[in-house]
């Protein structure tokens, strides 16, 4: 199983992200898009794990989750990662010491049950076009506004990643609360 923890969003999120990814495929040349239901912020990719595997890391969602109080997270700007001639294009989100702590967290319990820490730092960001093809990224940037939207951080999840009738899809396998804060 090809898995993933993520923080998962509602639907109004997803319909606001859909609306500027729109705006983005107009634009594009070609792109390979992400489906508006698959719209999600990854904490932290993993891969092919055994069902053996699954059990440890659905231990680990939990200790972590326990752990840390809900908080929010802010929508910030369109970003893009170049990939030769072709690009990533991404919504980035405002700097979270919140979301920073959770990761963290997620990490540290990870490595405490035998897997590596990330080599790379962690850059949230929500993916909205893979293989995306461009003539004048900087006209997109300077067009589409991304506002501040808050999302709400209640509960983290570990995802499959799946293809069902040949389309992509990401199912949770289980889904656990974050601490309420009173």
């Amino acid at each position: 199983m090809r898995v993933f923890f993520a923080i998962e969003f509602e639907d109004e999120m997803k319909n606001f992200l859909y609306q500027i990814q729109n705006e983005v495929r107009q634009q594009c040349m070609a792109g390979n898009f992400t489906h508006k239901e698959n719209f999600h912020l990854t904490l932290r990719f993993i891969g092919e794990q055994s069902q053996q595997q699954i059990e440890q890391l659905m231990s680990s969602l939990k200790e972590t989750a326990g752990s840390i109080p809900e908080f929010e997270v802010r929508l910030n700007k369109l970003g893009k990662f170049d990939r030769g001639n072709k690009k990533i294009i991404w919504v980035g989100l405002q700097k979270s010491r919140k979301l920073n702590n959770l990761y963290d967290k997620l990490e540290s319990t990870l490595e405490s049950r035998g897997y590596a820490k990330e080599e790379r730092g962690y850059s949230p960001h929500i993916t909205l076009a893979r293989e995306a093809r461009i003539e004048n990224y900087q006209q997109l940037s300077d067009k589409i506004e991304v506002s501040n939207l808050a999302i709400r951080v209640k509960s983290i999840s570990l995802m499959e990643s799946t293809r069902i009738n040949n389309k992509l899809c990401y199912l949770p396998l289980t889904r656990e609360q974050l601490r309420q804060q009173y």
